[in-house]
């Protein structure tokens, strides 16, 4: 809710009699312009929250359009142009309840491809060979933490093992190099 309807609706409740939920009316003699101090008018309103009557026009709007009050607007019975203060009903509110946010789903990763220069250079530093049985031909990059687990193409996650041996680690450790 925009801070100038709550600061209006606490205005409101500040004059409304709290057995009957209603702002008193004015009984002072519509001759008179002298209103009782426990009638709120919308230039008393606007001065509570030190905004202009009009910013208070569209803020009872907004609360009357969400259900929050009710206006009941006066004429005077002989001058149409005269301005009665209106009677205002602050109206029962049941709070909404608090919005349930939907589970956030990953979405699962785009694996990234591993740069020739980046194959090499590990290539280079394994010494073209299997780190598990040393073998020198049919060579692939292994990650060490499985991508989809969310193993990075970082170089310290990368490693050089012979087709043979990344097969046999399928999605688990490879007994002697993981542990």
């Amino acid at each position: 809710m925009d801070p100038t309807d709550k600061a209006v609706y606490a205005a409101l409740a500040s004059f409304v009699d709290p057995a009957t939920g209603k702002s008193p009316s004015s009984d002072a003699d519509l001759g008179s312009s002298a209103l009782p101090e426990d009638v709120p008018t919308r230039r008393r309103l606007a001065e509570c929250i030190g905004k202009t009557i009009y910013t208070v026009d569209r803020s009872i709007k907004r609360l009357e359009e969400r259900g929050l009050i009710r206006v009941h607007r006066q004429a005077h019975p002989d001058d149409p142009k005269a301005h009665i203060p209106s009677v205002y009903e602050l109206l029962p509110h049941q709070p909404s309840p608090a919005p349930t946010h939907k589970p956030v789903v990953v979405a699962p990763r785009k694996r990234l491809p591993i740069s020739a220069a980046k194959r090499a250079r590990i290539m280079v530093r394994d010494g073209h060979k299997c780190q598990k049985c040393s073998a020198t031909d049919d060579l692939t990059i292994d990650h060490i933490q499985h991508w989809s687990r969310g193993g990075t193409n970082a170089d310290d996650n990368l490693r050089v093992l012979c087709r043979s041996c990344n097969s046999k680690r399928s999605d688990g450790a490879l007994e002697g190099v993981d542990s």
